[in-house]
């Protein structure tokens, strides 16, 4: 496999990942919906549509980091950075990925792993009267993160590419 398709096949992944994961949102909308009509219309609230919800939502923002970063919609500090040459941007992010983004990533998704293998070997379950298990939240950290971790080193060989060869990958 070339380079060149290697790293459109990580973006692939992001793109994929992120426009899936962001249907469920339109479950997530329903099952609001149905809480606001069960809880104020009928006057019978649910115990299981809030804690559904939460891991739906953290299902959503954990899955689509790898997309977002694909998009370059995470927070920047570029008050410098717009005005440097296109080279030393490159520069500056194959730096800050080695010395930060990518070892964090990388970090918090060993960590979240050991977190989900945790869960699924004690049967960890919340605390609520709904009980439900915990796991698909820790693997969703997990996930998202190795996500992350996947997109930033997309990019960090585009940038090392285009430092090298002097042209976009």
């Amino acid at each position: 496999m070339s380079l060149r398709k290697f790293v459109h096949l990580l973006d692939d992944v992001s793109e994929w990942v992120g426009k899936g994961f962001s249907w469920v949102i339109i479950s997530l909308i329903a099952l609001t919906c149905f809480e606001v009509f069960t809880r104020r219309l009928l006057g019978k609230p649910t115990i299981w549509t809030l804690e559904l919800s939460m891991y739906l939502f953290c299902a959503c923002c954990m899955l689509a980091l790898g997309y977002t970063e694909f998009h370059k919609g995470h927070v920047n500090v570029d008050i410098l950075f717009n005005y440097l040459p296109p080279k030393w941007q490159a520069i500056c992010n194959v730096f800050s990925f080695f010395l930060f983004g990518g070892l964090f990533s990388l970090i918090l998704t060993i960590y979240g792993s050991f977190l989900f293998y945790n869960s699924v070997t004690l049967w960890e379950r919340s605390p609520s009267a709904f009980n439900a298990p915990v796991w698909p939240s820790k693997f969703s950290l997990a996930i998202g993160f190795l996500f992350l971790f996947l997109q930033m080193f997309s990019n960090v060989i585009k940038d090392i590419y285009f430092l090298a060869k002097g042209e976009k990958l």
